[in-house]
C-alpha cells in the first residue's frame, strides 16, 4: 500500500472499522471465540513493526483459515519531541503499524481482531499519557500532521480515533480462558461495572474511576481478586499486556500471564481453541519472537 497516501490511509481505517463493528465473533464489546482453531494472543506492540511482521508470517492466515489473532496497543512508540519536519523519521510512527494491523483485518476479517488498550483509550479521550518521559499523545499527533500536513494529518487522527473506538473490550475463549489489554485493579472491585461488556459505553465509563478505564490500566493484581474475576467471568486463566515485562512475559499468581511484544525479547502465545490447558501448559507455548526468522513482509 501507500503510506504516503493519506486518502488511502483513512480508508483502510475507515473499512477496518467497519469490519470490527461486523466482527462475527462479537457480542457488544466481547468477542467469544469457537470451539475449534487456534488463537495467537499477543501483548502490546506500541510501534515496533519488526515483531508484527514476524507475527504475520508465524501466523500464516491464508493457509490456516481456522487461526485467529488478538491484537492490542499498537500505537505510541514515544520517540524524542519532534520539533521540525526534518527529523520526521525519527518520531513516533507507529500509525502506521496500526495501518498495517488495519489492512491485516481488511484482507482477513474474520481471524484478525483488536482489544482497546489504555493508549488507545488516551488517544480517544485526548488524555495525555506519558511512556518512557514522552508525551504520547503529542508525539503521535505531531508525527501525523507533520508527514502528511496539517489538514491530512488532522483528518488521518480523527480516522484513527474513530477506529479505535470500534476495538472491543475483552475476547473469551471456550476454554475458559480470557484475553483483555488489563484487568480492573483490585480497589476498583466494589464498583465495576460488567455490564461495560455488554452496552454502549458513556465518557463516564473511558474516564478515571469508569470501569472501561479501569479494565486497560488495572496493574498490581492480586491471587483473591483473581479469583473472584474467574468466579465471576467463569473463567479459569487470564492473558494481558500493558505492564512492561523486559523478559517478555510474567506470571501473577496461577492464574494470569503478562505478555509483551514491544522489544527483541517479546513473545506471543498460540493457544488450541478445542482442548483445556493447565497454567503450567499455556506457559509452556509461549513463544519469543527472537526465535521466528525475520521476514519482509509486503503491504
Amino acid at each position: 500500500m501507500d503510506y504516503t497516501d493519506p486518502h488511502q490511509i483513512i480508508d483502510i481505517l475507515g473499512k477496518a472499522a467497519v469490519l470490527n463493528r461486523l466482527d462475527s465473533f462479537r457480542t457488544g464489546h466481547l468477542l467469544t471465540l469457537p470451539t475449534y482453531g487456534q488463537v495467537i494472543m499477543t501483548g502490546d506492540f506500541h510501534g515496533w513493526v519488526e515483531n508484527f511482521h514476524k507475527l504475520q508470517w508465524f501466523a500464516d492466515l491464508g493457509r490456516c483459515q481456522d487461526r485467529y489473532v488478538i491484537l492490542h496497543e499498537l500505537i505510541h512508540s514515544n520517540g524524542s519531541p519532534c520539533p521540525d519536519a526534518s527529523r520526521v523519521k525519527a518520531q513516533d510512527a507507529s500509525c502506521l503499524l496500526l495501518v498495517k494491523a488495519a489492512q491485516w483485518k481488511i484482507d482477513y476479517p474474520d481471524q484478525v481482531h483488536f482489544l482497546l488498550g489504555n493508549h488507545d483509550l488516551a488517544q480517544i479521550t485526548n488524555r495525555e499519557i506519558t511512556k518512557g518521559g514522552a508525551a504520547s499523545i503529542a508525539n503521535f499527533n505531531q508525527w501525523v500532521v507533520i508527514r502528511f500536513g496539517e489538514k491530512a494529518g488532522g483528518e488521518i487522527i480523527e480516522a484513527i480515533r474513530e477506529f479505535l473506538l470500534t476495538l472491543s473490550l475483552a475476547a473469551k475463549c471456550p476454554n475458559r480462558i480470557w484475553m483483555s489489554h488489563s484487568l480492573p485493579t483490585p480497589g476498583a472491585m466494589d464498583n465495576f461495572d460488567f455490564s461495560i461488556f455488554d452496552r454502549q459505553w458513556q465518557l463516564g465509563d473511558m474516564t478515571p474511576r469508569g470501569s472501561v478505564y479501569e479494565t486497560v490500566w488495572g496493574r498490581s493484581h492480586s491471587s483473591e481478586q483473581l479469583e473472584e474475576l474467574a468466579d465471576l467471568l467463569n473463567v479459569d486463566f487470564f492473558i494481558v499486556g500493558h505492564q512492561n515485562q523486559d523478559q517478555g512475559y510474567q506470571t501473577q499468581g496461577d492464574r494470569l500471564i503478562i505478555l509483551a511484544s514491544d522489544h527483541s525479547r517479546g513473545c506471543l502465545l498460540p493457544i488450541d481453541l478445542s482442548r483445556r490447558y493447565s497454567f503450567n501448559e499455556l506457559l509452556a507455548r509461549i513463544r519469543f519472537f527472537y526465535d521466528i526468522p525475520n521476514v519482509k513482509i509486503e503491504t
